[in-house]
Parts: C-alpha cells; sequence; structure tokens
C-alpha cells in the first residue's frame, strides 16, 4: 500500500536527481510527458520544486500512432497541466502510422522536443528515464556491440546543439529512481496515469524484448540485476571519462589549427583506445553527437591510421575520414575539406626567382634569395632554407613550377638522379603536397635545384671550398607541422 513516506522518498531521489544534472535555478525548463507512468511522475516531481529553476514548460508529442488510444494521451496530459497550471505546449505528427518503428519515433519526439526548446528559448530539457530504463539500453547496446562509452549507458546530462547553434541540456534527473517507485509514488498521490499496450508488445520492439523476456530472466539468476546493470555503468562512466581525458590530451598534441584536422603520429602513438575515442570525437564533430560508429569502421580507421598513407575512407552519414603521412582528417563529404598542404595553389607558368631578389608565389608564399659569403661555420638548416654553391648556378635567375612526369633528381646525399615521383612516395611526402611542391630549377641546364621544405640537390649543395653562397628561403603564409 503506498503511503507518504513513498512520496517523500521519490521527491528526495529525484532532487538529488536535478543536482546531478546541474540544473540552475535561473533555467527555463521543458518537461517531455507522454502520459506515462514516468513522465507523470517526473512532471508532478519538478512541480514540486520551483525554487530550482526559473520557468516550467510541459510537452506532449502525439505521434497517433495508437488511434483513439493516442488522443487520450493527450486529453490526459492537457487535464493534467490545467489542474497543474503549468504551460503546455502540443505537438502532433502529421499522419499518424500503426508500423512506426522505436527510431522513427524517438527522432520525431527530439526534434519536437528540440524545436519547442527553441522557440521559447529553453536551457534544458527534462525526460522520464529510469534505472530500468538504463538497464535495458545497456543491454540493448551491448547486444548490438557496444565499446565502453555504450556501456556506460545514458548520462544525467547531456547537450544537444539546436537550429540556432545554441546549446541545449537534456536532463535526465530520474536515473537513480525505479519504474516501480515511480509507480508507488503516483499511487500514493491516488492518479493513475496513461499505459501504452506497445510497450507489451515484446515481438515487435527490441527494446520491450529485453524488458519483458531478458530481465526477467536474469531477475531468477539475480534478483538485483538491474541495480547490479546500472553499477557495471557507472564504472563504464568512470572508465570512459579517463580516456575522454586521455583523448583530449592527445588531440591538444596533435592540433593543427584546422577543424577536425589532426597530426597522424601523435594519435597513432597514443594507446588504441585513445586513439579510437579521438575517432569517436572527431566523427560526432562531423556527424549527428548521438549517431554511434560500428566496431568495423574504428578498426578500420585505426589500420589507415598506423599505416599512415594517402587514403579516403567513406564513414556513415556521409562523413569521409582521410589520412595521409602527416595528416588525418574527418569531415562531410558536401563540406569543403580542410587545405592544410604547405604549399602554395598551383603555379600555372614558371615563376622567375632573381638572384639576388624574391620571387612571389601567391597565397602569401615566396621564395627570397641573397648572395654571400659562406657563414664560417656551416650549421645544419631547416628544410626551408637552402645553402647552395653560387659557382654552379652562374645564371642571373633561377625558375619555380611544380613537378613534370618526367622530372628526375639527385637529392642530397645520394650517388645518382632518381625518378622525382619514387623519391617523393619514399619519403612519405603527402600525395595532396606533391603536385604543389615549388620546385626551384635551373633554367640553363634544367635541373632540379631544391625542393622547399623537402631537401637540396646534392650537385647544387654548399661545401666549405665554396668562396659564394647562394641562400634561398622559404616563407609561408602558415606553418602547419612537418612532425612525422
Amino acid at each position: 500500500m503506498p503511503t507518504a513516506r513513498d512520496q517523500i522518498t521519490f521527491l528526495r531521489q529525484l532532487e538529488a536527481g536535478i543536482s546531478k544534472t546541474r540544473i540552475e535555478p535561473n533555467d527555463s525548463i521543458i518537461c517531455a510527458v507522454s502520459g506515462g507512468i514516468d513522465s507523470t511522475a517526473l512532471l508532478l516531481g519538478l512541480n514540486h520544486f520551483p525554487n530550482r529553476y526559473k520557468s516550467l514548460t510541459a510537452a506532449h508529442y502525439n505521434h497517433r500512432a495508437r488511434g483513439n488510444d493516442s488522443e487520450k494521451d493527450e486529453r490526459f496530459v492537457r487535464d493534467l497541466c490545467t489542474q497543474l497550471d503549468i504551460p503546455l505546449i502540443v505537438g502532433r505528427a502529421d499522419q499518424g502510422s500503426d508500423r512506426l518503428d522505436e527510431n522513427t519515433a524517438r527522432r520525431l519526439r527530439y526534434d519536437f522536443l528540440s524545436e519547442t526548446a527553441e522557440r521559447i528559448g529553453a536551457d534544458a530539457v527534462a525526460v522520464a528515464h529510469t534505472t530500468d530504463d538504463q538497464a535495458e539500453t545497456i543491454l540493448l547496446r551491448l547486444a548490438r556491440g557496444a565499446g565502453i562509452r555504450g556501456a556506460g549507458g545514458m548520462t544525467h546530462r547531456r547537450s544537444i546543439k539546436i537550429a540556432t547553434s545554441r546549446n541545449i541540456v537534456v536532463a535526465r534527473p530520474m536515473l537513480q529512481i525505479s519504474r516501480h517507485q515511480t509507480d508507488r509514488f503516483l499511487n500514493a498521490l491516488h492518479i493513475i496515469a496513461r499505459h501504452d499496450v506497445s510497450n507489451d508488445d515484446w515481438s515487435r520492439y527490441a527494446r520491450n524484448r529485453i524488458r519483458h523476456r531478458v530481465i526477467p530472466e536474469l531477475k531468477t539468476l539475480n534478483p538485483q540485476a538491474v541495480s547490479a546493470i546500472v553499477r557495471f555503468a557507472e564504472i563504464m562512466q568512470s572508465n570512459t571519462d579517463l580516456i575522454d581525458k586521455l583523448a583530449d590530451q592527445a588531440v591538444q598534441r596533435a592540433s593543427t589549427g584546422h577543424r577536425n584536422t589532426l597530426l597522424r603520429i601523435p594519435v597513432a602513438d597514443s594507446h588504441p583506445i585513445v586513439a579510437a575515442e579521438v575517432l569517436a570525437k572527431m566523427y560526432r564533430t562531423s556527424a549527428d553527437p548521438e549517431t554511434q560508429l560500428e566496431q568495423t569502421h574504428v578498426d578500420k580507421m585505426l589500420d589507415l591510421l598506423s599505416i599512415g598513407k594517402s587514403a579516403n575512407y567513406n564513414l556513415p552519414n556521409e562523413v569521409v575520414f582521410w589520412t595521409d603521412h602527416r595528416h588525418i582528417g574527418m569531415s562531410r563529404e558536401a563540406d569543403q575539406a580542410n587545405d592544410i598542404v604547405p604549399y602554395p595553389d598551383a603555379i600555372t607558368q614558371p615563376i622567375t626567382l632573381p638572384l639576388p631578389g624574391q620571387a612571389d608565389l601567391g597565397n602569401g608564399y615566396t621564395i627570397t634569395s641573397e648572395v654571400s659569403t659562406p657563414p664560417d661555420e656551416f650549421r645544419e638548416t631547416t628544410s626551408d632554407e637552402a645553402w647552395l654553391d653560387r659557382d654552379e648556378l652562374p645564371t642571373n635567375s633561377l625558375s619555380i613550377r611544380n613537378r613534370k612526369e618526367s622530372d628526375r633528381f639527385h637529392p642530397l646525399g645520394m650517388s645518382n638522379d632518381v625518378d622525382l615521383s619514387d623519391f617523393l612516395i619514399n619519403s612519405k611526402i603527402a600525395a595532396s603536397w606533391r603536385d604543389r611542391i615549388p620546385i626551384v630549377v635551373a633554367p640553363d641546364c634544367g635541373r632540379i635545384v631544391w625542393l622547399p621544405g623537402v631537401r637540396v640537390a646534392d650537385w647544387a649543395k654548399l661545401t666549405s671550398r665554396n668562396p659564394t653562397a647562394l641562400r634561398l628561403t622559404f616563407r609561408r603564409n602558415q606553418v602547419p607541422s612537418n612532425e612525422g
């Protein structure tokens, strides 16, 4: 027999749950109300704590999936809100269907709640997920191959972005309250909520099969099975928090300054679980944050990440993962990819570099030349600087162009010429870079003098016996890291 103690117990647990959602006294709250036991108890409970938020609005979405029963649900919610003097916003499906699947119903409901939050300027949407819902969600995810994050179940609070690019909170203050407790709370108040008979149809809906067949079997093994599953989720959430922090640190180490584009090596050197979370974060930035990648997708990206070849891999929701020797990135197919190539746009006509002088390559990139005596102590230079033998380059200018199929190159430290394309591939120069490297050529003999950012030609190098030096400097308008 439900008693006043049941009311007090429920309200105390709800207040603790509200604290875990971090709802603030100046927040405007929407309470999603279907008319069922759990959401009705949530609305009544929230109404008991008017000082915990700025305003409370109820929202009901009528899927029109159960004919007259759906209309009765809506009337029940309308009457309840009138009695409680709580504003109500109702959404209705354009066309009813008795074959509505779980995922579509959820998407329509959350679309309505997001649009409502946007329209009235709400800060949070409170939903009535209970401990039982948490256990069902975890079992369902595990059955579908979830990882650590999925096994952590639902959280008390998560943010979603609405059309105005403003974040609102989905709050779950009842995750520590059982369905049995919500039922006793309403019974103590002598309120009979609506019952959705589709929740009894275990043959049609996966969640109902978990609820009516799997969990009862588990309870024969352990009467506290639901509590045990929820404790397991709490442990997984704690592990997820740690992995989140490690992944954030990896992202910081791999930052390029470009959106959703990272240096490959810092991610590849991370523990596979951390690297997988970095990839998952990148995916959630490009796709719906609620979407989940399958393990096969993650494994494929980890393989590409470790290999470091230039490759593209199509993911769900029209997202493309790409990688080269130095970088990884992710974006929607429709979005323009970040241009992280550290070279100017393609050179359509050869550019003259006076000796001494400067050549403007466009996009803020330049190559300058100066003639001087060699330094007293010749030091190793960066790949954006070349010290050359002036006597080997007797002309008054050099020419700058992009590569040709017939190009051959005599790299510093090698004994003879090699095919330029083979050299760039063996040097692990990203495929997207190769056609945009501004190649410096001696116009009299056509030989390559220098590949800025890569290597100088052995035949043109400065040695200690040269009385005159030619110094070339490649200046970039932006300097992506060359780590890797």
